[in-house]
């Protein structure tokens, strides 16, 4: 019969142990889930603004990650969050916190009781006649009009349309452009909207400043009936949703323009186009 030496019986009582030791931090280290008691969170109104939110949170664990969705295709990271509601209606304003342990959220309804007022920078968004604003026909297919208090948008043909402005824009103010759009759904269409600094010219595409915001049938909007604030809808990929700022006070161009292959039965149509500061 063969014995074992010392030596070897007190390896195994090390690796033994070690296992255990290894085993019971692993288990240790697991990380409790959050509830969403957690993920608390509370608001207050600015004094002159009605619209205007300044959100808190308020997380009882540890988090690496804060998210803000405030219920208009718009939303912001961090502890703290500032929000100007521009359209009157109800928003769910959900916060959600990322922990070691999982996810947790919380949501609360925000009544905003009339659309935000104050200057405009862009004229005649209301569409009262075709005086201020410019057709850009770029190519074949698409056409769009001007009446009945409205700019609407047919047609396709892999086409393409648009209207445009002169604006005077100020530097180092933050602006955010809103307006109503409707529409059957479109299929392979866009709707864009710019503000750049290069002058549109008749059959030439326009691309100036970068996509602010938009309906895209590729980008998953505008394929299925819309009808809605721009900026609720809005998809285009990588777009700010309507928010810009320029660095110098500079004149600009706001351009807004559709096409594709079928704008819809009903083509695109859209009204109360406003420009204001954020």
């Amino acid at each position: 019969m063969h014995k074992f030496n010392n030596n070897i019986i007190l390896l195994i009582s090390i690796i033994t142990l070690v296992g255990f030791t290894s085993c019971s931090s692993d288990e240790e280290m697991i990380s409790t889930a959050p509830a969403e008691a957690d993920a608390a969170f509370s608001y207050t109104i600015d004094a002159e603004n009605p619209n205007k939110f300044y959100f808190t949170a308020s997380p009882s664990v540890e988090t690496w990650y804060e998210h803000w969705n405030f219920g208009d295709n718009t939303a912001a990271e961090g502890h703290t969050a500032e929000k100007i509601f521009y359209v009157k209606g109800d928003y769910e304003v959900r916060f959600k916190i990322f922990t070691d342990g999982g996810t947790a959220e919380t949501t609360q309804t925000i009544s905003i009781a009339e659309d935000l007022t104050g200057s405009n920078l862009a004229e005649n968004g209301t569409f009262d006649d075709n005086s201020v604003w410019q057709i850009l026909p770029i190519s074949a297919g698409a056409e769009v009009e001007i009446s009945d208090g409205q700019a609407h948008w047919t047609g396709g043909g892999w086409g393409n349309v648009g209207i445009f402005q002169p604006i005077e824009v100020e530097g180092g103010v933050t602006y955010q452009i809103q307006m109503d759009i409707s529409g059957s759904g479109m299929s392979d269409g866009w709707f864009e909207v710019f503000v750049g600094t290069a002058e549109p010219a008749l059959g030439q595409d326009y691309s100036s400043g970068g996509i602010l915001m938009g309906l895209n049938t590729w980008d998953g909007c505008g394929g299925e009936p819309f009808d809605g604030p721009l900026s609720s809808l809005s998809c285009s990929a990588g777009s700010p949703n309507g928010i810009f700022e320029f660095s110098e006070t500079s004149s600009a161009y706001l351009v807004i323009k559709a096409g594709g292959a079928n704008l819809g039965t009903e083509g695109v149509t859209i009204d109360n186009v406003t420009i204001r500061e954020q």
